[in-house]
């Protein structure tokens, strides 16, 4: 066999248009999805394909700009230049090119790149059948498509509509005050207190947890399972205000036009937090240091107890940050306790109860250091993180002083697990953030009116927050039930306790034509 360097021969005989454009399509699919695969293998611990759907499905708004800027550069760009390679292997106009000669006279062309259609897509299927794999161990793609095949009557059979259920509230109502911090796990802590670190990044926190009330699975400081669908920022505040999961895609009816849900609606047929408190006469507001917009929080909140939503944009306006300030994903979080202070102070002067629910930022992955973080070398993530535990303990002994606290509840959980990489390569254990008992998220209730019957060696998910916070709150559950999940303060067991993680969250990962036809519609 020899190379040789012969005349390009003209009017070759080439597959028809409309494959080579399908083909030029799936090299650019494939493409994107391989340097996403990797961008993502080196940046997350695990997401699930559920958590990815969703945010495709939604608008990009109020996306952090670091993040944006990540995708771009890490997937798109390398993606591009490889299809733009590819594309002028195919077009380049040289007069020469390259062949392999055997002795019979056969020739095999290699410049221009020349594979016939169909050896061309089989390259393609051999790309996919590589790619798949990893994709697989990332987002569980087997798992979701069989979870998808299967249907489920779990939450037909053991949803409590909170709307049909007696909820008695206290005499003198109580004020409430959320606070979600972004990713906040008991697996911050070493492993003495409860954690899987070699330090305590959280000491502040554990502290907290020590001084009032938290939920565990064990006789040390672990928090709550993260349930199927409850493991990314909106699809964990669903899980603790309306005790759902957040699922994606309707079954009962397959026709093209309705093989997703509405994404403008938030399950308007179910009955959250924000209702109650809303028909029961209290002032509900919500901030956070971003863009509210972001992956339809604006939306649910509006339309679950109309919230008034004093996000980045209010923040800035009431001169917690210069005009035009932008870092991370807004404001530090040290600016939104700063803000929440200031609401604070203006809904203790109202005649109505209110309920105030906070979303810190710092500490999304890969981590936001402000001028209070620790000023070490470590990991930024570790040190957003330890920062994170101060100003949480700071903000609840302001709240400590004043007038408003002797009658109001707060409640500081995480609103999932994280989803980092590099930080938790100590960590022994330490698996997927969504759907996993092995991954548990921070909680603690202070200055809770509910005795609990049992704090330690608990079985439960952050679906049991939602009846949970109304019982710190001194309301009466008829039934200590309300969604999927459990008043903890009872002694009714969990439905993760009656049929274990692994049962229960199979069966709620599966289908349910409940969900569709009479939570996700009017």
């Amino acid at each position: 066999m020899k190379i040789r360097l012969i005349e390009r021969r003209k009017g070759e005989k080439r597959a028809p248009l409309p494959v080579r454009i399908l083909g030029c399509c799936l090299v650019l699919v494939m493409l994107i999805l391989t340097m996403g695969c990797i961008w993502a293998v080196r940046s997350y611990d695990n997401i699930s394909l559920e958590e990815v759907l969703f945010y495709l499905s939604m608008p990009l708004q109020g996306t952090s700009r670091e993040f944006t800027r990540s995708i771009i550069l890490n997937v798109f760009l390398p993606a591009g230049l490889l299809f733009c390679l590819f594309l002028a292997a195919l077009v380049l106009p040289l007069k020469k090119e390259i062949c392999l000669e055997t002795k019979s006279g056969h020739r095999l062309h290699l410049l221009p790149l020349r594979i016939p259609a169909a050896a061309g897509f089989g390259v393609l299927l051999i790309w996919m059948a590589v790619i798949f794999p990893a994709g697989d161990r990332l987002l569980g793609i087997r798992e979701f498509i069989s979870s998808r095949i299967h249907q489920s009557m779990l939450i037909e059979e053991r949803y409590v509509d909170p709307a049909k259920t007696k909820i008695t509230f206290p005499e003198k109502k109580r004020n409430l005050i959320t606070i979600y911090v972004e990713s906040a796990e008991t697996t911050n802590q070493d492993v003495a207190n409860g954690g899987q670190m070699k330090e305590n990044y959280i000491p502040e926190m554990t502290q907290l947890m020590r001084e009032n009330l938290t939920f565990s699975q064990s006789e040390l400081f672990e928090g709550a399972a993260v349930a199927p669908a409850c493991g990314w920022t909106i699809a964990g505040l669903i899980a603790q205000t309306a005790g759902l999961p957040l699922k994606l895609f309707k079954y009962d009816d397959m026709s093209t036009d309705n093989m997703g849900y509405d994404i403008a609606e938030f399950l308007p047929g179910a009955t959250m937090l924000g209702d109650i408190l809303n028909d029961e006469g209290y002032r509900t507001v919500f901030a956070c240091g971003s863009d509210f917009d972001f992956g339809g929080r604006r939306r649910m909140y509006n339309q679950h107890g109309a919230y008034e939503i004093d996000d980045y944009y209010r923040a800035i306006e009431a001169g917690v940050a210069p005009e035009g300030y932008y870092y991370g994903w807004g404001i530090e979080d040290w600016r939104l306790y700063e803000y929440a202070k200031m609401l604070l102070l203006e809904l203790q002067e109202g005649d109505q109860p209110f309920h105030l629910g906070l979303l810190t930022a710092d500490t999304h992955d890969p981590g936001w250091l402000c001028e209070y973080c620790p000023k070490d070398t470590g990991n930024i993530l570790g040190r957003t993180i330890r920062c994170s535990s101060k100003q949480v303990y700071r903000f609840i002994e302001w709240c400590r002083q004043q007038d408003f606290y002797e009658n109001t509840t707060i409640v500081v959980t995480g609103d999932h697990a994280n989803m980092a990489r590099g930080f938790y390569e100590e960590a022994t254990d330490y698996d997927k953030h969504n759907g996993n008992a092995d991954r548990f998220v921070y909680n603690v209730f202070i200055n809770s009116v509910a005795e609990p019957v049992q704090t330690q060696n608990r079985k439960f998910t952050t679906l049991d927050f939602f009846p949970t916070v109304m019982a710190a709150m001194g309301c009466e559950i008829e039934g200590n039930r309300l969604g999927l999940g459990t008043n903890l303060f009872s002694g009714e067991q969990t439905l993760s306790e009656e049929m274990g993680y692994e049962t229960f969250f199979t069966e709620l990962n599966k289908k349910s034509l409940f969900y569709d036809s009479k939570l996700m519609r009017n």
